[in-house]
Order: C-alpha cells, then structure tokens, then sequence
C-alpha cells in the first residue's frame, strides 16, 4: 500500500516552522514526488530533499499505519495544482508499478490560483493567493467557491474511476465550510470520503484547541501561521484514527 498526500505547505512542509537538511537522501518509507511539468526532478536538492528531516503529517502518518509515503504537497499551492498533481502522481506512480494507493489531500484556500507568468524569458507557473497581481477583477467570490468546489468534484470523480480510496480534509481556511453552504453546493460533493463530512478547518482548530494557542502565535505549535513538527505529529494521529476507523484498507 502506497500513501500519497497532497496539499500546500502545511502539507509539503516547506514552511519558517520546518528543519531544513540539505543532507538527508530519500528513503523507502518517505518520498517526494518529483514537479510534474518543471525543469526540476527527483535529484534536485532544492525541491526533492529539504524537508526530510521534519516530522510533517504525511511523514508520521505513513509511518503509523505501516505504509511507504509519497508527498507532493508544495509551498503556496492552488486547488488546481493539488488536483492536477495528484491524477498525475497516480499515474507516476502506477508507472513504478505502485498500484494500491490511498491519497490524502489537504484542502488549501480559495484565494490561490495557478497562473502563467514570464520569468527571466521562460513561461513559469506561478501559485499565488494574491490573484489580482496576476488575473484582474478576480472579486467574484461565487466564481472563486464554484471553482474550488468543482476541482474537488473533478478529484474526486477520478478516484472513484481508478477505484482509489481517499480522504479530504480542509487544513486552514475557515470560510470554506460557510462559503460552501451559502452557494448551497455541498449537495454536489460526495460527503463520504470527506472528513467528519464538512470543510471547516479541522487541521488548525484541532491544534488551536488542543494547545489552546491560536495560529497568529509564534510558539511551539505555530511559527509564521504554520504548524511546527510538534503540531504535525499531533494531527497525524487524529488523522491515524480517523483512517482506521473509517476505511478497511489499513
């Protein structure tokens, strides 16, 4: 069984709050997937090994239920990139012969937005919550919420097509939950595989309760609105629970 997890920083672990080790080489129990689409690949250090050494939800979690882990969350990504990656991590790893997947995804927020910018001559793509600076008049909120809740329909229609069970948690964005409701599209996803079958942010509230803390604190459980290593592993057990007691896979 292969554990594939997909998100934005508080996924991938790129964030002031993880340890960086620009020596640690990739095992067979925690991999990165390589940037489907860019100049970079599996031996480029800068992309593939320097969150190693922190103990992100992905890391623990696989380690907890027995399985070999693939992360392909990233720093500062957009609906469309996690979903994007993820049908084509699948695919990659149905190409090493990893057939029996179970996928992860952490939720980011509405206000990201995959877009084609140039840099240094050369078509980069660019995930950024500050759309405007790329994409005028982006003020349509319903546009932003329909937008967001088809990537995840769209998600979740492939899995059911490769018969790849799933779960889908939203990590941060406490407007999800209510902007979904207010456009009244939750009728249109598939609950099941949601966790606790709604969109508030179980990651962040979970730790901010938990610790009594709250998210703008630099402290031992966030650093620059990210959860730490100790937060990471705290939520890696809920999620442990969450898995064993909901699907029959593990």
């Amino acid at each position: 069984m292969i554990l594939l997890t997909n998100g934005d920083s508080w996924t991938g672990g790129d964030s002031p709050s993880q340890t960086i080790d620009w020596e640690v080489t990739p095992t067979s129990e925690y991999n990165i997937i390589p940037n489907f689409g860019s100049d970079t690949n599996m031996c480029d250090h800068k992309t593939t090994h320097k969150f190693y050494n922190s103990q992100i939800w992905p890391k623990v979690l696989g380690k907890k239920l027995g399985v070999e882990t693939w992360n392909c969350g990233r720093l500062g990504a957009s609906i469309d990139r996690i979903v994007d990656t993820t049908m084509y991590s699948i695919e990659y790893l149905h190409s090493l012969g990893k057939k029996d997947i179970f996928v992860v995804i952490g939720l980011t927020s509405l206000f990201r937005y995959s877009a084609i910018k140039q840099v240094k001559k050369k078509l980069t793509n660019v995930e950024n919550h500050l759309l405007n600076q790329y994409i005028p008049n982006i003020e349509n909120l319903e546009m932003l919420v329909k937008r967001h809740v088809y990537n995840i329909i769209n998600l979740q229609n492939f899995l059911k097509m490769k018969k790849i069970q799933y779960l889908i948690f939203n990590c941060f964005d406490a407007e999800l939950s209510s902007d979904f409701e207010s456009y009244n599209l939750y009728q249109d996803i598939d609950l099941d595989n949601i966790y606790n079958r709604d969109f508030k942010p179980h990651f962040r509230e979970y730790i901010e309760d938990k610790f009594n803390t709250n998210w703008g604190k630099n402290d031992e459980y966030f650093k620059s609105s990210h959860p730490t290593d100790k937060s990471h592993i705290a939520w890696a057990e809920v999620l442990e629970k969450y898995i064993r007691s909901n699907y029959e896979v593990f």
